[in-house]
């Protein structure tokens, strides 16, 4: 159970590093950029729940129903980075595009436009997690049994 938990979380924030890097660090190297991004190559969302059914399916086997669970869990992620969350911020750069003309000389505080992901992105994300889950759980396994 212990794996299931931490490798994931240890992906998402080597992840979210490496979107610090693709990103272009330093101008980007902000606590909120670590934290709160949703947007961004690679999709760290898609990384971290890709971790955990790439665990779960390591641990418990590609055939069991927690894998299964996950698997459907990793689509549903999967299909609102690319949709929904994509959707939202084109949203938001029409919504910013009107805002910047209507309210020319007022200063007032835009909405954010990288919500989603593109395919590359999430494509990224998935690969990222995948091959970080297994050597994580690899180097786990051989070198520090639980």
């Amino acid at each position: 159970m212990f794996e299931a938990i931490i490798i994931p979380v240890i992906v998402g924030f080597f992840t979210q590093a490496l979107k610090l890097v693709t990103d272009k660090i330093p101008g980007n190297f902000t606590l909120e950029h670590f934290i709160g991004d949703y947007g961004g190559m690679p999709s760290s969302h898609t990384a971290f729940v890709a971790s955990l059914a790439t665990v779960i399916g390591l641990r418990d086997g590609f055939n069991s129903s927690a894998f299964a669970v996950a698997l459907i869990l990793l689509v549903v992620v999967i299909r609102d980075a690319v949709g929904f969350r994509r959707e939202i911020g084109r949203n938001a750069t029409l919504t910013n595009k009107i805002g910047k003309e209507v309210f020319k000389n007022k200063s007032i505080k835009y909405l954010n436009e990288q919500m989603g992901h593109t395919v590359p992105q999430v494509s990224a994300g998935l690969i990222v997690g995948v091959i970080t889950t297994v050597v994580i759980y690899v180097l786990i396994k051989n070198y520090f049994p639980l």
